[in-house]
């Protein structure tokens, strides 16, 4: 008996690991991660803790940091200097004139160092003032393994990220849409009349959105990919592998990711979660303040169970979007999430329903008294 659950004990495990032990086998790259948007927990991870030269997927935080400067609009004198950046190029001039806007397709389509030297020079006055801002982005998201010396990942001493790192990164800037624009983009056309064509092979295939390529002899082939597939948004980072299989890695992520993983909508956001009653307003809805979305195995069973908990003492008026409250959420009795309870619209401090209520109640008294008094005088005669 005991033999055969032994049996099943280690079928199950088997069963429950495969698919990561396949994808493991498979993946080339000396250090790789793969995480869910929304999970803390990476779904997938082979030294990505270990520090390594991010080469271009360097422009990414570039590219964040002038996608957030809200200045893509403006024109760019180019230097004497930026040309110069060697490796990957859209050949710029000194002199020549370019928007933000054009330099940042540039940089992310076709990995061009000199258009990214350009926008470093122009956002952060020099290429080492643009590294100090690089740096102050860097620790404000949270990537603490890393340190920036230029804005385009070509061969430094003393410049490296990690995997874990640059998921980070990666998550940050699949939040914002105008990133994804650029990123996504197969074909641009400069004013000049250039154009710029991406070179991410794997745009619109296995939910892929947006990523960025990078390649040195020191850091071997490298990838950063965002892709979305039924709402389930995953980010892969490849460092280390070699010709084209940073490709095959990545797609062996996605795979096991989007085979494996799923995410669950708990609570949508403006959710009717329930009613109560308050003092001199009478019934007012309870609206959820946000999504609440959690990623799970897709074999995975959930036994949810919600608390709604309201402010104590809670009185009109009430502004539309004010909190009143909490919804929790357990899974199995433990927490996994909360959210802020809110109200729709403006509850006034005595509802209509309240004040035709009030008016009836006095005038029953009001006609109650007349009507005393009436009789009593009458008596009286």
């Amino acid at each position: 008996m005991r033999q055969l659950v032994r049996v099943v004990i280690f079928t199950l495990v088997g069963v429950l690991t495969l698919n990561q032990f396949v994808c493991a086998q498979t993946v080339v790259a000396s250090r790789a991660i793969l995480v869910a948007v929304g999970q803390q927990t990476p779904l997938y991870s082979k030294n990505a803790a270990a520090r390594h030269s991010p080469a271009s997927i360097t422009k990414v935080l570039t590219a964040v940091l002038a996608i957030e400067s809200g200045r893509l609009d403006e024109p760019v004198t180019v230097s004497a200097t930026a040309p110069s950046a060697g490796g990957s190029s859209l050949y710029i001039k000194a002199g020549e004139v370019y928007s933000l806007r054009e330099l940042l397709y540039a940089a992310m389509l076709i990995s061009a160092n000199d258009a990214t030297a350009a926008i470093a020079e122009h956002l952060g006055g020099s290429i080492s003032g643009f590294a100090e801002m690089m740096n102050q982005r860097a620790t404000g998201l949270g990537m603490a393994n890393s340190f920036f010396i230029n804005p385009h990942g070509m061969p430094e001493d003393g410049q490296y990220s990690t995997a874990e790192d640059l998921s980070i990164l990666g998550v940050h800037a699949a939040s914002l849409p105008l990133y994804l624009e650029i990123a996504s983009t197969k074909r641009y056309i400069l004013a000049n009349g250039r154009v710029v064509n991406n070179q991410n092979k794997l745009l619109n295939t296995l939910g892929v959105k947006a990523g960025k390529t990078g390649y040195t002899d020191a850091a071997g082939q490298c990838l950063l990919t965002i892709a979305e597939q039924d709402g389930l948004t995953l980010v892969s980072v490849i460092l280390g592998s070699q010709g084209q299989s940073m490709w095959t890695d990545t797609a062996s992520l996605l795979d096991f990711g989007f085979s494996n993983y799923t995410r669950r909508v708990l609570v949508r956001d403006k959710q009717t979660i329930g009613v109560t009653r308050i003092p001199l307003a009478g019934e007012i809805l309870l609206i959820a303040k946000g999504e609440v979305a959690r990623v799970y195995k897709t074999s995975e069973t959930l036994n949810l169970s919600t608390e709604v908990k309201v402010t104590d003492r809670l009185l009109p008026p009430l502004r539309p979007g004010q909190v009143v409250g909490e919804i929790i959420i357990r899974n199995g009795g433990v927490e996994i999430a909360r959210t802020a309870l809110t109200v729709p619209v403006y509850i006034p401090l005595v509802t209509t329903p309240r004040i035709i209520g009030i008016l009836c109640i006095m005038g029953f008294l009001g006609g109650t008294i007349i009507f005393r008094r009436r009789w009593r005088a009458l008596n009286k005669k």
